[in-house]
């Protein structure tokens, strides 16, 4: 299993810009045929939520043609930007298995040695996070039904507090519902989140639990200031692998531009003095 993690695009309607200077629509454009050009080509992508900025029909129309663009399986749900009638009409032909109920969206993926649980945490017309219990009912059966098969949950708002003012009063609000069910099974062993715009992870129990940056911009970690900043920092996407005997490694893989990659060449990096 290989996959790409990406979250946080804020997809504007045509011609509009992210606070009236942030091109997010090409931008997006741009890494998904970053994406399309890996050499070592993912099985599926991810997308953890907020797909657009404004909840509108003509911002999920620009959505869907970039996303649409997309040559690997979709996996995708929707974050606290989301409306979700208007991303379930939207994304449902990207990706299927999001049914046809916006107020209950989950599935899961078996195709892979790690079973892979995607879940709603959105609360229309609210920043915060919630599980309804049909959700966390769904996710306990599974978990049951999934015995010691390595399970990840994918979700938009980490269900736990992460140290930065600005995020945790937004984050999941009964994510303690999601943190019993890791007590009650080992085999819960991620949650990959978006939401807070960086690359932050912990651990409970035997779960490490970890947010990724977004698509185009960031969100500062201060610890004690709650402003809502934002900022241009570069973007990055998460990708996960499975690796036999040692189970799934996840690294960072940027969305700046950059030089290289060169070919090591000893002569060069240890050259012999000429005499």
């Amino acid at each position: 299993m290989y996959l790409a993690q990406i979250s946080d695009m804020h997809f504007r309607s045509h011609g509009r810009k992210l606070y009236d200077f942030i091109d997010v629509n090409a931008c997006n454009a741009e890494v998904i045929s970053q994406l399309n050009a890996l050499e070592e080509r993912p099985d599926a992508v991810v997308i953890t939520g907020d797909i657009v900025n404004c909840g509108l029909a003509a911002e999920y129309q620009v959505a869907r043609q970039v996303l649409g663009n997309l040559r690997y399986p979709l996996y995708i749900i929707p974050g606290n930007h989301d409306d979700k009638a208007q991303f379930l009409a939207a994304m449902s032909p990207l990706c299927p298995q999001l049914g046809s109920d916006a107020q209950n969206m989950h599935y899961a993926v078996d195709d892979f040695a790690m079973r892979l649980l995607f879940i709603d945490s959105s609360l229309a017309g609210e920043s915060k996070g919630w599980l309804t219990e049909e959700t966390l009912l769904w996710l306990e059966t599974q978990l049951e039904q999934g015995g010691d098969k390595p399970t990840a949950v994918f979700m938009h708002h980490p269900p736990i507090k992460l140290g930065s003012a600005q995020m945790d009063s937004i984050a999941c609000e009964n994510g303690d519902r999601l943190l019993a069910l890791i007590d009650r099974f080992p085999a819960l062993c991620r949650v990959f989140c978006g939401h807070t715009h960086r690359l932050i992870f912990t651990q409970y129990r035997q779960a490490i639990i970890t947010t990724i940056p977004g698509t185009v911009h960031q969100v500062p970690y201060f610890h004690e200031n709650p402003a809502p900043y934002y900022n241009l920092e570069p973007a990055a996407c998460l990708m996960h692998r499975l690796i036999a005997n040692t189970g799934l490694v996840s690294y960072l893989h940027s969305l700046a531009p950059y030089a290289g990659p060169y070919l090591y060449d000893a002569n060069i990096s240890c050259p012999v003095d000429e005499k």
